[in-house]
């Protein structure tokens, strides 16, 4: 798909040649576009714009990392003026690529979103298949992120895009990563129905060597169940039958190992551990990583456990926890490099509003200088100005600090329900995470300019009548009375009387004050499905029409955040309790 539909536009012969080749031949391209580089000095500027686009997009294509956003910046900046739909979705995206690399995923999904937005699909020559590779390319930092729904949302449109672009095999792809998703998700009914059909499709398609890498998950999910080891056994020998993977030998290279494992376990399925053992040997190979064996050692300490050989349950009980270790410390790494490299979207926001603040001040110092009195006038307001800015994001900032110590605490209580040791480390994390975000939360309220908004919270909470709705919502079994319901309205009422007038005049209910309360508190939608009676989505709904009718909001996510910055209401769990 090229870029712009004549050389008019700023295409030379050469330009429109490599633009027709480059996403099948991205290497071919990059060479013939550095052949150019000298030749490129001499164009004109839109000329030389679209030569380092195309540059930038075959490097993409070869997987080049990106380590700075100055040259991508100046394409979105020119394209966004002088560019056609596909030229600014294209330079939207390559800037979404180098946040990608650099690290910065809310930065990478913001420019995936612009790209997005500035994309027309009525125009005919519009290219569809870039779209698809943005939502793919967001699909991925989602996944990064652990942000599992939106992934497969963005997995949803990119396939979408793909077989409207003519990319059957794209298209096919990003169904398959849906169902690893559902996977993690622990939705394996979902995920089986989806990989039969990806399965289907790749052959219907021709794409048989896709079909059987794929078909490795539906064998990992067919033998985790005893009564489908048939099932297993069936797929396994159509791989081996048919996959170009295997050399003249018969081997899998190194990173293609883990398909004997999964032999391993079926014939230990079988109980014929002799040829268990056999495949679990071969899982190991000269070169193979010391993390790559630890699939090996659990298949050899399972069974010689079966056979009840002592010295060899020692040896690979070891061998498997040093490989384990070696697994767990490469993750506890990833997580530091993610956590270190990720950007906070708080700050990417600062930053915008810093920039639009110097540019207003420059503009009205250009056009009222010398004119004293109203240099002052404007000072003064800008002044004001800003300190309503600066409580307009504490408050933000206080509102999303407390929702997300509320969510760890809701994480905290399922892992101490679930009383699984494999939990402990993700216990000691999200525990030393709230104890910062306490100490965050603390700094907060001890700002001079948001102490005096939160005096009334601070007694609200404290109230025993608001104690004991927050104890309820821990005890699903703990029944609330109308008394309870009573006693919780009055306080609500005589600390938060505007909120509680504005409540009577749009949306007059009892359940409606009773969840917009409880939604203030903090307490999530679970539990107040639990304690009003009623179901999840019912509350949903519920959130969305009080945020539509108090702040023209339709989304039910940003309730609680809105009822804090408005109205400076909240209720969070004290030291205590969170211990």
């Amino acid at each position: 798909m090229l870029l712009t539909g004549c050389s008019g536009d700023g295409y030379t012969p050469e330009l429109l040649a490599i633009d027709s080749i480059i996403n099948e031949k991205p290497d071919s391209a990059l060479r013939l576009l550095d052949s150019l580089g000298t030749e490129a000095r001499s164009w004109s500027k839109s000329q030389r714009m679209r030569h380092s686009l195309l540059t930038m997009k075959a490097q993409n294509k070869t997987d080049v990392t990106f380590t700075s956003d100055s040259v991508v910046l100046d394409l979105v900046d020119y394209f966004d003026h002088h560019g056609t739909t596909n030229e600014r979705m294209q330079a939207h995206y390559l800037l979404g690529r180098v946040y990608s690399d650099m690290g910065e995923a809310p930065r990478a999904i913001s420019s995936y979103q612009d790209a997005i937005d500035v994309a027309d699909t009525t125009v005919t020559d519009f290219d569809f298949y870039t779209l698809s590779c943005v939502y793919s390319q967001m699909a991925t930092v989602f996944y990064r992120q652990l942000l599992l729904t939106n992934e497969i949302e963005a997995r949803k449109k990119a396939s979408y895009y793909a077989f409207r672009a003519n990319k059957p095999k794209w298209g096919i792809y990003n169904i398959d990563m849906i169902a690893g998703t559902y996977i993690l998700l622990n939705k394996k009914d979902s995920a089986e129905i989806i990989l039969k059909s990806v399965l289907e499709q790749y052959r219907e398609h021709g794409y048989t060597q896709q079909a059987l890498r794929s078909s490795r998950t539906l064998i990992h999910l067919y033998l985790e169940d005893p009564k489908r080891l048939a099932e297993a056994k069936a797929l396994m020998d159509q791989f081996e039958a048919e996959s170009e993977l295997f050399d003249e030998h018969h081997e899998l290279p190194p990173s293609q190992r883990q398909f004997y494992y999964y032999k391993g376990i079926y014939f230990e399925g079988i109980n014929n551990l002799d040829s268990a053992e056999y495949y679990y040997r071969k899982v190991y190979c000269p070169g193979i990583s010391f993390v790559a064996q630890d699939p090996m050692y659990k298949g050899l300490l399972s069974v010689f456990g079966k056979r009840h050989k002592a010295d060899s349950i020692a040896k690979y009980a070891l061998l498997y926890g040093e490989a384990n270790d070696s697994s767990i410390a490469l993750k506890d790494q990833d997580i530091v490099a993610q956590m270190s490299a990720s950007y906070n979207y708080n700050r990417l926001q600062k930053e915008s509003q810093d920039n639009e603040v110097r540019a207003y001040r420059t503009l009205i110092g250009l056009i009222i200088a010398g004119v004293l009195l109203c240099v002052l006038f404007i000072i003064a307001f800008q002044i004001w100005k800003s300190s309503r800015r600066k409580i307009e994001r504490l408050k933000v900032d206080f509102a999303n600090t407390i929702n997300e110590y509320e969510e760890n605490m809701r994480v905290l209580r399922l892992m101490e329900t679930a009383h699984k040791e494999e939990y402990e480390s993700e216990k000691s994390r999200l525990l030393a995470d709230n104890g910062r975000l306490q100490k965050r939360i603390k700094e907060l309220l001890q700002e001079d300019c948001l102490s005096k908004y939160f005096s009334t919270a601070e007694s609200f909470v404290k109230d025993p009548a608001v104690k004991h709705i927050l104890l309820v919502a821990k005890r699903p079994l703990t029944p609330v009375d109308e008394t309870d319901w009573n006693n919780l309205t009055n306080v609500f009422s005589n600390s938060y009387p505007s909120l509680f007038r504005d409540l009577s005049t749009n949306c007059n209910t009892p359940q409606n004050l009773r969840v917009c309360i409880l939604t203030a508190l903090g307490i999530g939608g679970d539990e107040q499905a639990n304690m009003l009676g009623t179901s999840k989505q019912r509350i949903s709904n519920i959130k969305s029409a009080l945020n539509k009718a108090l702040f023209n909001e339709d989304s039910s996510r940003t309730l609680r955040r809105n009822l804090v910055v408005r109205y400076n209401i909240y209720g969070i769990e004290n030291d205590s309790q969170s211990k």
